[in-house]
């Protein structure tokens, strides 16, 4: 009987003492983020580091290996790569803000599936801004309702076409028959209420980038456009 708990305590002491090696030896003094420029950082490495042992980049690799990390609101997907017995490297990839609208005083951005990310007091450079629809929800990390619910599907294609094609429209304008306009810079683009967006935005996105670029003004009317139709700037 001796023999046994002298045995059981052989076993709790040795556990206890790899126990402790782990902890010790495996702890995540170096975390390193990349790819974050909307995230902040420290908010990166807590988010994987926390919890019981979460620090200890063991736990860190089978936490990742079982999926236990969903992704943060700004984030796609990320890479983890173990380094050493306690360096990690987490690779980020963020959600793009393909669009924002303004409300009191606060710019409310939202990625391509029309999930609000950030409230900021300004406007970001290249993120467009929808004028002349109704928000009935602008919660965080929620999406996005309208009013008028036929204008959110115009609102994310155009938003994501303008994104693809790396246009620089600073405004996405709906009027009081769901027409839209384009305000890039000086220039204006009637698209009317449309079916045919990616068209419109395909054959004009080469010519607005031009027409900046050379300091040019005017309006672009596409509302009846047709594919091949020549695009017109009248000054």
């Amino acid at each position: 009987m001796r023999k046994k708990v002298i045995a059981i305590l052989i076993v709790v002491v040795m556990a206890v003492i790899l126990s402790l090696a782990v902890i010790i030896l495996f702890k995540a003094d170096t975390v390193i983020v990349s790819g974050n420029v909307m995230c902040d950082e420290n908010v990166v490495k807590e988010y994987y580091t926390d919890g019981p042992l979460g620090d200890n980049t063991l736990v860190i690799w089978l936490k990742d290996k079982l999926g236990v990390y969903k992704d943060m609101p700004f984030i796609r997907e990320h890479d983890i790569d173990i380094e050493g017995r306690d360096t990690v490297k987490i690779q980020i990839y963020e959600k793009s803000l393909i669009a924002c609208f303004y409300y009191m005083g606060q710019y409310i951005y939202f990625d391509k599936d029309g999930m609000i990310l950030e409230t900021s007091r300004k406007q970001m450079e290249n993120v467009p801004c929808i004028d002349g629809v109704s928000f009935t929800n602008f919660t965080l990390n929620e999406k996005i309702e309208v009013e008028n619910e036929g204008q959110i599907e115009a609102i994310l294609d155009l938003s994501e076409l303008i994104n693809h094609y790396e246009m620089y429209i600073d405004k996405i304008s709906f009027n009081s028959s769901n027409e839209v306009t384009l305000y890039c810079g000086d220039i204006k683009v009637f698209l009317g209420n449309s079916q045919l967006y990616d068209q419109q935005i395909a054959s004009v996105s080469d010519v607005l980038k031009q027409a900046k670029e050379q300091g040019l003004s005017g309006t672009i009317d596409l509302k009846n456009y047709t594919r091949g139709d020549k695009i017109i700037l009248k000054q």
